[in-house]
């Protein structure tokens, strides 16, 4: 069994000129299994969100480079982006290999309600996308404000935006993706949350679903449910956990494995001979589970997170 590295070792070791070596050959250059129907998160499958640690680089603790090689030198052989922090295609390249890691996807866009002649510079994030190597790009999150989520209409257009950026998508080569939050189950129409008419009214080939598993559960729906339905349709999960009693003023976000979301459930429901699963940690304030680790509060987090998604079974 892989063994955890403490925190002071992996960050003084992932920030040193050693990193690249500590981390040793991708999981994914070794042949590991990519099918996640063995009844466990396969190595070259565990993923980061970056913007569960984005605090770190925002607030100049870490460069991007020294984030990466931190995450690899864990145990994380993936990340999400939802930024590029500026970087070259070169430097984030070059930050990746250094580090051991691939990014597979990322969440890239279309912005909805789509406003002037959006195409030209979706297309130039997908060809960022596509030379760092993803092999996925989504739609993260839209604001009720531009487009009312208590308004059917809303999902319709919604349904149509997401075809037409999966086909622009597939132009090169990549997966569209739709990422969930609560509002699309809070919302109801005909006694149906809002979902399913994204799921019922886009292209299944054209666009599949980034499935945040502790959204799912705060709007009210089972993931296990959909994932019953038709595994195919999401490769990817957002593994974020929700702590067993509601913080009274603040949202219910817990590192991944304490908290009480039934993963090994929802894992099983998923899985499915010759389909490919994404397992992306996120925690959108690890400063809430970490409240006395003002340095090290997304690093803890990480590292518990790693550490169940290498221990699960299901």
């Amino acid at each position: 069994m892989e063994q955890s590295v403490s925190r002071r070792g992996f960050i003084g070791a992932a920030i040193g000129t050693g990193a690249a070596a500590a981390v040793g050959t991708p999981a994914f250059a070794r042949g590991d299994d990519e099918r996640s129907s063995s009844g466990s998160v396969p190595r070259n499958r565990r993923g980061m969100q970056l913007w569960s640690m984005r605090r770190l680089i925002d607030e100049g603790r870490q460069t991007p480079a020294q984030l990466f090689r931190a995450l690899g030198r864990m145990g994380y052989t993936e990340i999400e982006k939802f930024t590029t922090w500026g970087l070259t295609v070169e430097q984030f390249q070059r930050a990746l290999r250094d580090a051991g890691l691939r990014c597979p996807s990322g969440h890239d866009g279309p912005g909805f309600p789509a406003t002037g002649n959006w195409e030209p510079g979706y297309r130039a994030s997908l060809e960022y996308s596509v030379a760092i190597g993803q092999k996925y790009t989504g739609l993260a999150w839209f604001s009720g404000d531009a487009a009312p989520y208590n308004s059917e209409a809303t999902w319709h257009a919604l349904a149509q935006h997401l075809n037409r950026a999966g086909a622009i998508a597939r132009e090169y080569g990549l997966q569209f993706f739709y990422h969930n939050h609560d509002f699309e189950f809070v919302n109801r129409f005909n006694g149906k949350p809002a979902y399913d008419i994204l799921l019922a009214e886009t292209d299944p080939d054209l666009v599949k679903f980034e499935l945040d598993l502790y959204w799912i559960v705060y709007g009210g729906e089972s993931p296990v449910h959909y994932l019953a339905e038709d595994p195919a349709r999401f490769p990817l999960y957002h593994v974020k956990d929700r702590t067993w009693r509601d913080r009274p003023n603040d949202q219910d976000w817990e590192d991944t494995g304490p908290g009480s979301i039934d993963f090994p459930d929802i894992f099983r429901a998923g899985d499915a001979p010759r389909v490919d699963k994404h397992f992306i940690i996120e925690h959108d304030w690890p400063l809430l589970s970490h409240p006395n680790d003002q340095d090290d509060a997304e690093y803890l987090t990480a590292e518990v997170s790693v550490d169940y998604l290498r221990n699960v079974r299901f």
